[in-house]
Order: C-alpha cells, then structure tokens, then sequence
C-alpha cells in the first residue's frame, strides 16, 4: 500500500497534471479557468506549492502543445488581472519558519482543488528565484533545479504571446521596487536580468542562464541545497 506521507512519485504527477489539464480544457470561461488553477495552488497549501511547480514542469516537459498553450493562456490572464497563483515564502528579514512542518500526502494531488483562503503570494518565477537566493523556511534551491524549473518554465509560458509579454513586464517592475521586503538587491538583479532577457526573445535556457550569471553565487558554505 503506497505510503500517504511519501512525496508524489512521478506517475502520480503527471496523472495529476492530466486531471489539471482536463479541467482546463473542460470549459471556455477563462475566468474559470483561472479560478481552477488558483485553487489548485491554494490546495496544495503553501508548504507544497513546490508540487505545484512540478506540475506545471510536468507539462513544460510533454510534447503537448495544446496543454502548454492552455496553461499558458490562463497564465496571461492572471497577469493581466495581477492576480497569479502563487506560493509563499518567509521574507529575508522575516522570522524564520519551522522546517518540520507536515509531511505531504499524496491524496492532496486529487480532484479537489477547492476550499482555501486566497491571499497574495510569489508567482511562480518570482517564487523560484527567491527559493534559490534567498534565506526562506525552505532548504536552498540548488543553481542548476533553479536554471531547469525556470527555464521549463518560460517555455511553458512562451506558448502565449500575452504571457510572454506582460510576466517579463511585471518582472522588471518588481526589480525596481521592494515588495514589502520580499527581494533581496540580488534577487532583483536576477528577477531584471530574465526579465531583460525574456523581453529579448532569447531562448528560456539562455533566459534563465542569464538569471544565475547576473549575480555571483551568494550561498555561504554551510548552507544545504535541494533540487525541486
């Protein structure tokens, strides 16, 4: 009998991401759509929004241009309503979260997405790029988990024109303000070098390499890093 507390295996995952398509591609209501999404991520809560990224990096990874057009179509609404599904990471100067949190049960991947509170949150490019530089409640994201997951990421996104040119405007916008002490100098210098880069219309390896060169490795020795 599988283990409820072991991590989603990735048989589970891309059934997962199947169901999230198939509930995508069930109606035109883009709002809908969006809602379904959102859901999803708030389901899933705010220690598991990594799953989340691995869901759409289950997609970003198919040959399913119409799922990655879909997803990334629901993406450029939500951009244009400011309004991403998003997770939440403790700020740099905040108070440091607790790392023995709950462990998480696969049967959280099922089809109820639905129940949460919403509230603002890091979306997902954002949300990487604080994970890979900055002090969270979360073991530190590797350089090379944070190039691939972003660089899938884009990709996903590039397949809708308005996500790929409104995300690389609310990137550069965030690189020029402190979001209530969210970013660090550096991760804005990262979140402005995608942003530069993805406006360019260079490929979503180069965008993402162009994130890590933009800033030198910071993680001081002792720290511990995770891939996605």
């Amino acid at each position: 009998m599988p283990d409820p507390a072991a991590p989603p295996s990735p048989l589970a995952l891309r059934a997962a991401a199947d169901r999230l398509v198939s509930a995508l591609a069930a109606h035109d209501d883009a709002e809908y759509r969006l809602a379904v999404l959102k859901r999803l991520a708030r389901r899933l809560g705010e220690e598991h929004y990594p799953v989340f990224l691995r869901l759409l990096g289950v997609v970003a990874e198919s040959d399913d241009a119409r799922a990655k057009a879909l997803l990334a179509e629901t993406f450029a609404i939500a951009l244009r309503r400011m309004d991403l599904p998003g997770g939440a990471l403790s700020s740099w100067g905040a108070t440091r979260l607790p790392d023995n949190v709950a462990p998480f049960a696969a049967s959280a991947l099922g089809g109820q997405f639905f129940g949460a509170t919403p509230r603002r949150l890091l979306g997902p490019v954002e949300y990487l790029t604080v994970w890979h530089m900055q002090r969270t409640q979360r073991t530190a994201l590797g350089a090379q988990a944070y190039r691939d997951a972003l660089a899938g990421l884009i990709d996903l996104l590039n397949h809708s024109d308005d996500a790929r040119a409104l995300y690389p405007q609310k990137l550069a916008a965030d690189a020029e303000n402190e979001l209530e002490g969210a970013y660090t100098r550096a991760t804005r210098e990262r979140l402005a070098a995608v942003a530069t880069a993805w406006k360019a219309g260079e490929p979503p390896l180069t965008v993402a390499q162009a994130a890590l060169d933009a800033v030198p490795e910071q993680l001081p020795g002792h720290w511990v890093v995770r891939d996605l």
